[in-house]
Protein backbone atom coordinates (compact mmCIF):
# COMPACT_ATOMS: atom_id res chain seq x y z
CA UNK A 1 0.00 0.00 0.00
CA UNK A 2 1.50 3.91 -0.69
CA UNK A 3 0.84 6.29 1.21
CA UNK A 4 0.51 9.73 -0.25
CA UNK A 5 -0.01 13.38 1.39
CA UNK A 6 -3.32 14.24 0.27
CA UNK A 7 -2.69 18.04 -1.20
CA UNK A 8 0.89 17.49 -1.26
CA UNK A 9 3.61 17.54 -4.17
CA UNK A 10 7.49 16.62 -2.82
CA UNK A 11 8.92 20.45 -2.96
CA UNK A 12 11.30 20.62 -6.06
CA UNK A 13 14.50 22.15 -5.47
CA UNK A 14 14.42 25.98 -6.16
CA UNK A 15 10.30 25.54 -7.00
CA UNK A 16 8.69 28.12 -4.19
CA UNK A 17 6.29 25.17 -3.02
CA UNK A 18 4.65 26.04 -0.08
CA UNK A 19 6.46 23.40 2.74
CA UNK A 20 3.54 21.39 4.14
CA UNK A 21 2.38 21.01 7.66
CA UNK A 22 4.29 18.04 9.72
CA UNK A 23 2.98 14.81 9.53
CA UNK A 24 2.85 12.35 11.82
CA UNK A 25 3.13 8.15 11.21
CA UNK A 26 1.87 5.37 13.58
CA UNK A 27 2.68 1.31 13.51
CA UNK A 28 0.25 -0.55 15.98
CA UNK A 29 0.10 -4.23 16.39
CA UNK A 30 -1.45 -7.13 14.34
CA UNK A 31 -5.06 -7.05 13.88
CA UNK A 32 -5.93 -5.28 17.10
CA UNK A 33 -7.04 -1.57 15.66
CA UNK A 34 -7.41 -0.46 19.18
CA UNK A 35 -4.20 2.28 18.90
CA UNK A 36 -5.64 3.08 15.37
CA UNK A 37 -8.96 3.93 16.14
CA UNK A 38 -7.56 6.09 19.54
CA UNK A 39 -5.41 8.24 17.92
CA UNK A 40 -7.42 8.57 14.93
CA UNK A 41 -9.43 10.65 16.85
CA UNK A 42 -6.17 13.07 17.20
CA UNK A 43 -6.20 13.43 13.45
CA UNK A 44 -7.76 17.16 12.02
CA UNK A 45 -6.75 19.89 9.64
CA UNK A 46 -4.23 20.86 11.83
CA UNK A 47 -2.05 17.58 12.33
CA UNK A 48 -2.32 14.70 9.62
CA UNK A 49 -1.87 11.22 11.05
CA UNK A 50 -1.33 8.09 9.31
CA UNK A 51 -1.10 4.60 9.90
CA UNK A 52 1.22 2.14 8.20
CA UNK A 53 -0.17 -0.60 6.84
CA UNK A 54 0.89 -4.75 7.65
CA UNK A 55 -0.15 -6.75 10.65
CA UNK A 56 3.22 -8.13 12.22
CA UNK A 57 3.40 -8.72 15.50
CA UNK A 58 6.85 -8.81 16.44
CA UNK A 59 8.82 -5.57 17.11
CA UNK A 60 11.57 -5.90 14.55
CA UNK A 61 9.57 -6.21 11.44
CA UNK A 62 6.93 -3.70 12.73
CA UNK A 63 9.84 -1.16 12.64
CA UNK A 64 11.06 -2.81 9.07
CA UNK A 65 7.76 -1.87 7.82
CA UNK A 66 7.06 1.33 8.75
CA UNK A 67 10.47 2.37 7.52
CA UNK A 68 8.94 1.32 4.08
CA UNK A 69 6.06 3.38 5.18
CA UNK A 70 7.92 6.54 5.56
CA UNK A 71 9.57 6.53 2.18
CA UNK A 72 6.28 5.94 0.63
CA UNK A 73 4.71 8.56 2.76
CA UNK A 74 7.70 10.92 1.32
CA UNK A 75 8.36 11.24 5.43
CA UNK A 76 10.62 14.03 6.35
CA UNK A 77 12.15 15.08 9.53
CA UNK A 78 13.14 18.36 8.71
CA UNK A 79 9.78 19.43 8.18
CA UNK A 80 9.01 18.09 11.55
CA UNK A 81 7.35 15.06 10.58
CA UNK A 82 7.71 11.86 13.26
CA UNK A 83 7.13 7.96 13.15
CA UNK A 84 6.01 6.05 16.09
CA UNK A 85 6.23 2.35 16.67
CA UNK A 86 3.63 1.48 19.13
CA UNK A 87 4.47 -2.20 20.71
CA UNK A 88 3.78 -4.05 23.72
CA UNK A 89 6.05 -5.62 26.23
CA UNK A 90 3.91 -8.38 27.00
CA UNK A 91 5.09 -10.03 30.72
CA UNK A 92 8.27 -13.07 29.57
CA UNK A 93 11.29 -11.63 29.70
CA UNK A 94 11.99 -13.37 26.05
CA UNK A 95 10.06 -10.27 24.64
CA UNK A 96 13.62 -8.36 26.15
CA UNK A 97 15.72 -9.58 22.67
CA UNK A 98 13.22 -8.62 20.32
CA UNK A 99 12.66 -5.19 22.34
CA UNK A 100 16.05 -4.22 22.09
CA UNK A 101 17.00 -5.65 18.24
CA UNK A 102 13.82 -2.89 17.21
CA UNK A 103 15.52 -0.34 19.31
CA UNK A 104 18.69 -0.63 17.38
CA UNK A 105 16.82 -0.67 14.26
CA UNK A 106 14.15 2.20 14.99
CA UNK A 107 17.44 4.72 16.17
CA UNK A 108 19.03 4.02 12.79
CA UNK A 109 16.08 4.83 10.91
CA UNK A 110 14.80 7.75 12.77
CA UNK A 111 11.88 5.79 14.56
CA UNK A 112 10.80 6.51 18.25
CA UNK A 113 10.04 3.35 19.73
CA UNK A 114 7.32 3.31 21.92
CA UNK A 115 6.66 0.70 24.41
CA UNK A 116 3.82 -0.16 26.88
CA UNK A 117 4.19 -2.70 29.88
CA UNK A 118 2.37 -4.81 29.54
CA UNK A 119 0.47 -3.52 27.03
CA UNK A 120 -1.28 0.00 25.23
CA UNK A 121 -4.42 -0.37 27.82
CA UNK A 122 -2.21 0.75 30.85
CA UNK A 123 -2.18 4.11 28.71
CA UNK A 124 -6.20 4.13 29.10
CA UNK A 125 -6.06 3.05 33.09
CA UNK A 126 -3.43 6.07 33.51
CA UNK A 127 -6.46 8.83 32.78
CA UNK A 128 -8.10 7.05 35.86
CA UNK A 129 -5.43 6.39 38.09
CA UNK A 130 -1.98 5.94 39.52
CA UNK A 131 -0.57 2.39 40.52
CA UNK A 132 2.63 0.32 40.56
CA UNK A 133 0.61 -3.08 40.44
CA UNK A 134 2.40 -5.51 38.70
CA UNK A 135 0.74 -7.54 36.43
CA UNK A 136 1.20 -11.39 35.46
CA UNK A 137 -0.33 -11.20 31.98
CA UNK A 138 -1.89 -8.09 29.81
CA UNK A 139 -5.44 -9.65 31.08
CA UNK A 140 -4.74 -8.75 33.95
CA UNK A 141 -4.02 -5.38 33.42
CA UNK A 142 -7.57 -5.24 31.11
CA UNK A 143 -9.61 -6.64 33.92
CA UNK A 144 -8.66 -3.62 36.30
CA UNK A 145 -9.42 -1.39 33.13
CA UNK A 146 -12.56 -2.69 33.14
CA UNK A 147 -13.69 -1.62 36.26
CA UNK A 148 -14.31 1.69 35.48
CA UNK A 149 -17.60 2.12 34.31
CA UNK A 150 -16.49 4.15 31.47
CA UNK A 151 -14.78 0.35 30.36
CA UNK A 152 -16.73 -1.91 31.56
CA UNK A 153 -17.87 -2.89 28.43
CA UNK A 154 -13.71 -2.59 26.82
CA UNK A 155 -12.88 -5.12 23.92
CA UNK A 156 -10.20 -4.60 21.34
CA UNK A 157 -10.96 -2.95 18.10
CA UNK A 158 -13.34 -0.72 20.30
CA UNK A 159 -14.32 2.85 19.20
CA UNK A 160 -14.71 6.28 20.34
CA UNK A 161 -12.38 5.87 23.30
CA UNK A 162 -10.98 9.47 21.90
CA UNK A 163 -14.12 11.10 23.10
CA UNK A 164 -14.21 9.34 26.05
CA UNK A 165 -11.23 9.86 27.36
CA UNK A 166 -9.94 13.37 25.95
CA UNK A 167 -11.51 14.87 29.25
CA UNK A 168 -9.27 13.17 31.49
CA UNK A 169 -5.86 13.74 28.49
CA UNK A 170 -3.88 15.85 31.11
CA UNK A 171 -3.86 13.30 34.03
CA UNK A 172 -3.19 10.81 31.96
CA UNK A 173 0.04 12.26 30.88
CA UNK A 174 0.73 12.99 34.46
CA UNK A 175 0.63 9.40 35.58
CA UNK A 176 2.18 8.11 32.71
CA UNK A 177 5.24 10.30 33.67
CA UNK A 178 5.00 9.76 36.77
CA UNK A 179 5.31 6.23 36.55
CA UNK A 180 8.68 6.31 34.65
CA UNK A 181 10.09 8.32 37.32
CA UNK A 182 9.39 6.06 40.02
CA UNK A 183 10.37 3.07 37.75
CA UNK A 184 13.63 5.22 37.29
CA UNK A 185 13.97 5.50 40.85
CA UNK A 186 13.64 2.02 41.32
CA UNK A 187 16.69 1.01 38.73
CA UNK A 188 14.69 -0.30 36.40
CA UNK A 189 15.74 0.05 32.49
CA UNK A 190 13.72 1.52 30.26
CA UNK A 191 12.21 -0.52 26.96
CA UNK A 192 11.85 -3.81 29.31
CA UNK A 193 9.57 -6.19 30.67
CA UNK A 194 11.00 -5.24 33.80
CA UNK A 195 10.00 -1.67 33.41
CA UNK A 196 6.52 -2.23 34.07
CA UNK A 197 3.49 -0.83 34.81
CA UNK A 198 5.13 2.03 32.24
CA UNK A 199 3.83 3.46 28.82
CA UNK A 200 5.45 6.13 26.68
CA UNK A 201 2.12 6.63 24.71
CA UNK A 202 2.34 9.98 26.35
CA UNK A 203 5.59 10.93 24.08
CA UNK A 204 2.48 10.49 21.15
CA UNK A 205 0.56 12.57 22.64
CA UNK A 206 2.63 15.94 23.18
CA UNK A 207 4.06 15.08 20.24
CA UNK A 208 0.54 15.87 18.31
CA UNK A 209 -0.43 18.47 20.63
CA UNK A 210 3.27 19.99 19.48
CA UNK A 211 2.54 19.94 15.91
CA UNK A 212 -0.66 20.91 16.45
CA UNK A 213 0.34 24.52 18.14
CA UNK A 214 2.74 24.94 15.61
CA UNK A 215 0.61 24.47 12.87
CA UNK A 216 -2.36 26.62 14.34
CA UNK A 217 0.64 29.50 14.95
CA UNK A 218 1.63 29.57 11.52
Amino acid sequence: MTLKVPGYTPKKRNSGTRKRQAIILISTEGKNQTETNYFNGFSNRKVHIYFAPGRFTDPVNMVKKLSGAMKNLGFDSKLGDKAFCLIDADVSPSKNQEIAEADTIARQKGIDLIVSAPCFELWFLCHYSFSLKQYGSNDELIADLMKNKDFSDYKKNCIGLYDKLLPRLDKAINNAKRLEEELIKLGKTKHTVDFSPSTEAYHVVETIKQIEKSNSES
